[in-house]
C-alpha cells in the first residue's frame, strides 16, 4: 500500500486506507512474458543477508515484509536471492513488479462495460500503467455500484480448459460479470493480498485479511477470504460499509408484518427473557439482532454483545470478538459479561448445550440475552433447543421470543409487470395462506413477475425484505414444551394463537406485489413442503 520501510503494519492485521489512496498507491510495474524475466545480471541479485543489510532492517521485519509479498523474492535450491531493482523499488516505497504472463486488457474492458451497463464511468485515481490493480480497482468499484454483497474470484474448469471468472453477489444470487485467462489468476491474487495484508509466499493454505476503503465518499470494510483451490487460489472479499453510510438500523425498513413487529418491539423492552432469532446464514438475523439493541442501547443501559466476529461497531455497544484459539468462547463470555453488571447481553449464536444453558441462566436472573440458532423455523428452533440437551421448562421459562427469517428479494418497481396466476398457483396460494393462518379473502390480487432493465441490473429485483414469523412463547407453549410436544403440534398451536408462518408472510408479500410468487417457493423451500 505504498508504505515506508519501516512500516510496522504486520500480516494479520488490516490495510486502513481510502478507496482512492488505493486507486493512487504507488502501483506495481508489469512485465509481460515476452521480457525476460529475471534477466539481471548475476551482481544485481542478492543474498538474503544482502538485502537486509540494504534495507537496514531486522531479519524478522525482512522475513514480515517477504510473507506480505511487499518484497519480491526466489529460490535458486534452497538459498533465497533478491533482485537489486526489487528491493531498490521497496526502498522508494513502490510495489513489488508483477510479471504478466498474458495482457489483463481484456478483463479491464469486461468491468469497464459492467460498470457502464450500470450507468457509471470510473475515470478519477486509475492506474495506468498496472492493469492488475487496475481490475481490482474496477472489481470494487463495479460492486459497490451493483450493490453487491460479495465478490468471488475462482478458477473454473468448462468445456475443457481453465479460467478465472469473477462474480458477484448481488440481493443473495451470484451473477458472472467477467471472465479471463487463468494466467492472469495469480497476479489478481497477489495484488488482492497486499491490499488485504496477507501473506503472499502461502499458497497452500487459507488465508484471511481485511482492509478499509472509501468508496464514493462511503466507508466500507472489505474482508477476504483464500483457499487454495483445483486450479489454483479462490478469493472471497466480503463488503461491508460503515453503519452511518449503509442504513440506520431500523426494524420498521425490513419489511416486517405490523403483527410481527410488535411482537417483537414487546420483547425487546421486556425486563428480561431469551429473544432467539432463527434461520440459516445470510438470512439476515444479525442485522435484525443489531435493530433490536439499537432500539434499547444508550448511556443508560449497560449493553455487552460477544460475536465473531464483529461485523459492525454501534454506539454504547460494548462489543467483544470472540477467540475460539485462546479458549474465550461464547459461554465463557457471557460468563464474564455478569460481572460486569450488565442490562442487555447479545451472544453471537448458540453452537452447543454450554452456550444455551448459559444464556438461559443469565435471562433467569433478570437480563435480556438476543441471540441466533439454525433451524427450519420457530417450532423447530424450540425442538432444536431441546435436543441439544437443555430441558425442556428451561427452554419454556428462559426463551421469551423466537423469530424465524429468510431475505426475500424485492421485485424492482420500475419494469416489473402483473402476471395472472396458473390454476395450480391458486390453489398453492390458497392452501399456503390457510395453513399458515392467513385469512385469504384479507389478501389483494396484485402479483406481478420480474422483467429487467438497467435499473436492477438485469434482475429484475432491487434490495431485499424479510420475510418471518414470530413464536411467543404463551402458557399454552411453555406447556405443551414441558409434555414434549412435537413439532408439529408446537406450530399449529401457535398458528391458533395468532402466529402467522413464513410461508404465509411470503404469499402475503407476493399477494401485494412486492416480490414473486416463485421468489416466495424458492426462498421458503425449506420450509414449503407439509409446513
Amino acid at each position: 500500500m505504498g508504505k515506508k520501510p519501516h512500516s510496522r503494519n504486520g500480516a494479520g492485521q488490516s490495510a486502513k486506507g481510502s478507496f482512492s489512496q488505493v486507486a493512487k498507491a504507488p502501483s506495481a510495474s508489469v512485465a509481460l512474458a515476452k521480457s525476460e524475466p529475471g534477466g539481471s545480471p548475476k551482481q544485481d541479485l542478492l543474498t538474503m543477508e544482502e538485502a537486509i543489510d540494504q534495507l537496514k532492517t531486522t531479519r524478522p521485519s525482512f522475513y514480515r515484509w517477504l510473507r506480505e509479498g511487499k518484497i519480491k523474492g526466489f529460490k535458486i535450491g534452497r538459498q533465497w536471492r533478491f533482485e537489486r531493482q526489487d528491493i531498490e523499488r521497496f526502498l522508494q516505497g513502490l510495489g513489488p513488479r508483477i510479471d504478466l504472463p498474458v495482457s489483463p486488457a481484456p478483463l479491464v474492458r469486461q468491468l469497464e462495460a459492467k460498470l457502464a451497463a450500470v450507468g457509471k464511468r470510473v475515470e478519477a485515481g486509475r492506474f495506468p500503467d498496472d492493469p492488475v490493480a487496475d481490475a481490482v480497482y474496477l472489481m470494487i468499484a463495479l460492486a459497490y455500484h451493483q450493490r453487491a454483497s460479495d465478490i468471488h474470484i475462482t478458477p473454473q474448469y468448462e468445456s475443457g480448459a481453465w479460467s478465472a471468472v469473477m462474480r458477484t453477489r448481488i440481493d443473495g444470487v451470484l451473477h458472472v460479470q467477467a471472465q479471463a485467462d487463468i494466467r492472469l489468476l495469480p497476479a489478481l491474487m497477489e495484488r488482492w493480498k497486499s491490499l488485504a495484508a496477507m501473506s503472499g509466499l502461502d499458497k497452500n493454505m487459507p488465508q484471511d485479511g481485511r482492509m478499509t476503503v472509501m468508496v464514493e465518499g462511503t466507508e466500507a470494510d472489505l474482508r477476504t477470504s483464500i483457499l487454495p483451490a483445483q486450479g489454483g487460489e479462490a478469493l472471497t472479499v466480503r463488503l461491508l460499509l460503515r453503519l452511518q453510510d449503509l442504513l440506520t438500523f431500523d426494524l420498521n425498513k425490513f419489511g416486517f408484518d405490523p403483527a410481527d413487529l410488535k411482537r417483537i418491539i414487546e420483547a425487546v423492552h421486556a425486563p428480561h427473557g431469551v429473544i432467539v432469532c432463527n434461520g440459516p446464514s445470510g438470512s439476515g438475523k444479525t442485522t435484525t439482532l443489531y435493530a433490536c439493541l439499537s432500539m434499547l442501547a444508550g448511556p443508560e443501559i449497560k449493553t455487552l454483545s460477544v460475536e465473531d466476529p464483529v461485523e459492525y461497531i454501534l454506539p454504547w455497544v460494548t462489543q467483544v470478538s470472540a477467540n475460539f484459539q485462546v479458549g474465550l468462547g461464547f459461554a465463557r463470555a457471557v460468563r464474564a459479561f455478569l460481572r460486569s453488571d450488565p442490562d442487555v447481553i447479545m451472544v453471537g449464536e448458540i453452537r452447543d448445550l454450554e452456550v444455551l444453558e448459559t444464556c438461559i441462566q443469565a435471562a433467569m436472573t433478570g437480563h435480556l440475552v438476543m441471540t441466533q440458532l439454525h433451524a427450519t423455523d420457530s417450532a423447530s428452533a424450540l425442538r432444536r433447543m431441546v435436543e441439544i440437551g437443555c430441558k425442556p421448562f428451561m427452554v419454556s421459562d428462559g426463551v421469551r421470543l423466537v423469530i424465524s427469517q429468510r431475505l426475500i428479494r424485492r421485485l424492482c418497481t420500475k419494469c416489473s409487470k402483473p402476471v395472472t396466476l396458473s390454476a395450480e398457483e391458486e390453489a398453492m396460494v390458497a392452501e399456503g395462506a390457510v395453513s399458515g393462518g392467513l385469512a385469504l379473502a384479507t389478501l389483494p390480487r396484485e402479483f406481478r413477475q420480474p422483467v429487467g432493465c438497467p435499473e436492477c441490473a438485469g434482475t429484475g429485483y432491487r434490495g431485499r425484505a424479510v420475510v418471518a414469523e414470530t413464536l411467543k412463547i404463551s402458557g399454552a407453549i411453555a406447556k405443551a414444551l414441558r409434555d414434549e410436544a412435537n413439532v408439529d403440534d408446537l406450530r399449529r398451536l401457535a398458528i391458533s394463537e395468532g402466529m402467522t408462518t413464513m410461508r404465509a408472510d411470503g404469499i402475503r408479500k407476493a399477494a401485494h406485489g412486492f416480490t414473486s410468487l416463485r421468489e416466495v417457493q424458492w426462498v421458503c423451500g425449506a420450509v414449503w413442503e407439509g409446513k
